[in-house]
C-alpha cells in the first residue's frame, strides 16, 4: 500500500495557468505541477553546448522564468501556447522536466466558404 500511495503522490501534478499560479498566496516550491502559458519569443535562450533552454512563459501581466535541461522542441519558436511540467525552485524559476507544445490551428483542416459537405 505504501508503494502505491507514494508512487501516486509522486506522479500527481497540479495543472494551472500562469495567472492561476500567481493568484496563489505562495508559490508551490518543489511540488510537481503543469503550467500553461504563452512563450515570449524574444526570451528564448538556447545553449547547445550545455543543452540548456531558458525562456519566459507568460499570460497577461504575469510571467514565469523556465529552465529546461534537454533538447529543445523543434517548433518552440512557433508555439503559441505550451504546457511546462516540472517544479518551482527556491529562486522562483520553473525547472522543467517536460515541455509540451500546443499546436496552433494551422494544423487543423480549414473549411472553405461555399464548400459545405454533407
Amino acid at each position: 500500500i505504501y508503494l502505491l500511495v507514494s508512487s501516486f503522490s509522486d506522479s500527481a501534478l497540479y495543472y494551472m495557468t500562469v495567472n492561476e499560479l500567481y493568484a496563489k498566496a505562495t508559490l508551490p516550491v518543489n511540488e510537481g505541477l503543469r503550467v500553461n502559458g504563452y512563450v515570449v519569443p524574444a526570451s528564448i535562450r538556447w545553449d547547445a553546448d550545455k543543452i540548456e533552454l531558458r525562456f519566459i512563459l507568460a499570460e497577461g501581466k504575469d510571467s514565469l522564468r523556465v529552465f529546461y535541461h534537454g533538447v529543445a522542441p523543434d517548433q518552440l519558436t512557433e508555439a503559441q501556447q505550451v504546457v511546462v511540467e516540472g517544479k518551482i525552485a527556491g529562486n522562483g524559476e520553473l525547472v522543467a522536466s517536460k515541455i509540451l507544445l500546443k499546436c496552433p490551428s494551422k494544423y487543423e483542416v480549414k473549411k472553405q466558404e461555399g464548400n459545405v459537405s454533407k
